[in-house]
This record gives structure tokens, sequence and C-alpha cells, in this order.
């Protein structure tokens, strides 16, 4: 039986926008500005894809590199 070994460059199911992100964190009471998110992007080397002529991230990485934000693990 063969055992299937995930792709390493798979794309994620929770792809947002920038704006849909920030949006979204600002729902928790801890919103982050444009620039803060784009600086935490960069650090946590999270994967940016282009979805016509929109950015989009995967949600569950911009939620843990909040988490560590609000936390003051980074930034």
């Amino acid at each position: 039986m063969a055992i299937a070994i995930p792709s390493p460059a798979s794309v994620a199911d929770d792809l947002v926008t920038i704006e849909e992100a920030l949006a979204f964190v600002a729902q928790s009471g801890h919103p982050m500005s444009r620039t803060t998110l784009n600086r935490l992007i960069g650090r946590r080397r999270i994967r940016v894809a282009r979805r016509g002529r929109r950015n989009v991230v995967s949600m569950s990485d911009v939620l843990v590199a909040h988490r560590d934000w609000l936390d003051g693990v980074m930034g």
C-alpha cells in the first residue's frame, strides 16, 4: 500500500486577501495595520499567492502570526 505524501507546495484551503485577513483580526478587538501584517508576513515567510489581481495568504498562518504578535513573540 502506497502512502500519499503531501506536496510541500500544496495550496491552502483557507486563502483570503490581505484586506479580508485585516478585517477578520480587527474583529478580535486587536486590530493591526496593513504595514504590521506585511511585516509579519515577511518575517514569518508566509506564502503569498496571486489570485487575479489580488494577493492571498493562508488565514491560519495569519492567525498564528497575529497571536504571536499579541504575545510579543514577534514584531
